[in-house]
């Protein structure tokens, strides 16, 4: 692996199986011959000690305006990219993140409706421009994906009480994000097992990390 690690993002709505194909994905790096050491799982909001504190406080379901939530998540962006992204890629890490820049645009613009020019700019500041080499969207219906999070037990936060609506309008814009980046991202139905949903995930992810495999 070069000096320069590989960033591979994991995307969709709550429900959508995110984590489970993070660490799926973590099983077929390590049987594939990459060290445990090598590979960093980590999640937005969230990631450093300050992150986690924010993923925390927008866990709970109060009042907010979307702005100033927006900024709350560009906070442990910055914090993220800065301290545990950038220097584990300086490393030559691959790093697995739940969620990343195309969260907030689906979520903030298209779910909650901010200005997109608005939410580029500052979201180019709070990431320093760093934009991932592969990114698998998880596309799932939002009504299998509200099912799945009542089934564990994980509904309603402030964002799953938003409703059927609010996801539909998330994973349009999750869509619409996808056309627009089909080289970096990659549309993965989500409806299905778990282990066909990362079969098909480590195909690309193999391409890229072993790419004479």
């Amino acid at each position: 692996m070069g000096r320069w690690g590989k960033f591979i993002t994991v995307e969709g709505i709550d429900g959508s199986g995110k984590t489970s194909v993070i660490y799926g994905l973590k099983e077929r790096l390590i049987d594939a011959g990459m060290k445990e050491e090598d590979i960093v799982i980590t999640r937005e909001p969230g990631g450093t000690d300050f992150g986690e504190l924010i993923r925390e406080i927008l866990s709970k379901d109060v009042e907010r305006e979307p702005l100033s939530e927006l900024l709350a998540l560009l906070s442990s962006r910055h914090e993220h990219v800065k301290k545990k992204i950038i220097p584990s890629l300086q490393k030559g890490k691959v790093v697995l993140c739940d969620r990343f820049s195309d969260s907030t645009f689906a979520y903030q613009v298209f779910g909650k409706g901010l200005e997109y020019y608005l939410v580029t700019h500052l979201n180019k500041i709070a990431s320093l421009k760093l934009k991932p080499k592969l990114t698998l969207l998880i596309d799932v219906d939002p009504e299998i994906a509200i099912r799945r999070l009542k089934d564990v037990g994980k509904f309603p936060d402030h964002y799953e009480k938003l409703g059927l609506k609010f996801f539909e309008r998330v994973r349009y814009g999750y869509l619409a994000i996808a056309k627009r980046a089909k080289k970096r991202i990659k549309v993965i139905n989500g409806n299905r097992p778990l282990n066909e949903v990362v079969e098909e995930s480590w195909k690309f992810v193999e391409k890229l990390i072993f790419p004479d495999a």
